[in-house]
């Protein structure tokens, strides 16, 4: 018996092999280990593979079969950006083979699907005579190239990065349409401006927008509830590749499909009801995205479902004196600009050019946003 456990023992590190009669001892190559470890993760992973065993070459495969000495070999960290099956296994000459390691990578999240908008000019504002006095003059606006979210950014989206999100925070026992691929609400847009950050770094990006000279959302602190001035100043690098907010005269061109011509009262038709969930078909809540028709880039939702936030500051009077060149908005305000209507809203709030607006540190439960970005 005591021998036995000798042996059992032994076998931990080594492998008796009998040739011959003869007993050879043959040292067993360690088991790859895997970091980070298998599991559910909300963004793509770069996953390195490592062997504890001196000399030893790693080799692995992502389709789910076992690997061997002619698998691909490892030589550095492995991007995965959906749900795979990595296995690993570490070869020495003269040791035996490792044991086989399995991880499993299940990737929740989804890369933001963005529409190129091509740039050019257009005559922004009331072109249609239904509008208000904020909508006018009408004025010739010529804009960079940008991409813009094809769909606006989902319940889902917004717990990925951020990590909560309360549909109900007056706790008054009323939701506005629940689920994954339903719009955010009930967002401010200082909340914004922090997930703009924290997506992008998660993604690799140059962040956009600094409060007190910091890109990292991490720094700022927590997100206001009332009227902040450190964040009134917040900075954005419209050169950076990150995400942020369109500008006002950016989403009003993406609604419009980048062209006055057709020039459509609502974003893709001039009839509300096939692209837009408003007060008529809305029943008072958010639909999910993309549901409705397509403008002509085939952007959604930019009529109806949810107001979106833009980065400028509303001023009634801004159109008499907007640069004609990349406009950003008045320099200063007390409201930022909301664009497309709701659900809860009427057709004429729906409109490609109706203007609205709200206090930054207001979360509301109409209002939610799409996501822009430079063109790298």
């Amino acid at each position: 018996m005591r021998g036995m456990l000798i042996v059992l023992t032994l076998m931990v590190t080594t492998l008796l092999v009998v040739s011959s009669g003869c007993i050879t001892c043959l040292k067993i190559v360690a088991k790859p280990e895997f970091n980070p470890s298998g599991g559910n993760y909300y963004f793509p992973q770069d996953v390195t593979i490592t062997c504890e065993t001196l000399g030893a070459t790693i080799h692995y495969t992502l389709d789910g079969s076992n690997p061997n000495s002619a698998s691909t070999e490892y030589s550095g960290p492995i991007s995965i950006s959906q749900t795979t099956t990595i296995k690993a296994k570490a070869f020495r000459e003269g040791w035996a083979n490792s044991a086989t390691a399995s991880a499993t990578y299940a990737v929740l999240f989804t890369p933001v699907q963005m529409v190129t908008v091509p740039g050019g000019t257009y005559i922004m504002g009331d072109t249609r005579g239904e509008g208000w006095i904020s909508e006018l003059p009408t004025h010739s606006v010529t804009l960079n190239p940008f991409q813009i979210g094809k769909y606006e950014v989902t319940q889902a989206e917004w717990q990925a990065v951020m990590g909560w999100w309360d549909p109900d925070p007056g706790a008054w026992g009323q939701t506005y349409g629940v689920g994954d691929n339903y719009p955010v609400y009930y967002v401010s847009w200082y909340e914004i401006l922090k997930y703009c950050n924290a997506r992008s770094l998660a993604e690799g990006l140059t962040p956009v927008y600094s409060i007190s000279g910091s890109t990292d959302p991490a720094d700022w602190g927590p997100v206001p509830t009332f009227n902040n001035s450190n964040w009134n100043a917040v900075l954005c690098d419209w050169n950076a590749n990150g995400y942020r907010l369109p500008t006002e005269a950016e989403w009003e061109y993406a609604a419009r499909g980048a062209t006055n011509d057709p020039d459509h009262l609502y974003s893709g038709n001039d009839v509300i009801g096939t692209v837009a969930w408003y007060q008529d078909n809305g029943e008072n809540s958010t639909h999910p995205v993309g549901a409705k028709a397509a403008n002509g880039i085939g952007v959604y939702d930019m009529s109806g479902n949810v107001y979106e936030w833009c980065w400028d500051w509303y001023a009634w009077n801004y159109y008499s004196s907007s640069p004609a060149n990349n406009p950003a908005g008045s320099a200063y305000g007390n409201t930022r600009l909301l664009r497309g209507g709701s659900y809860y809203g009427n057709a004429s709030l729906c409109r490609v050019s109706t203007r609205n607006s709200f206090e930054p540190n207001g979360p509301f439960r109409y209002g939610g946003f799409r996501l822009c970005r430079a063109i790298d």
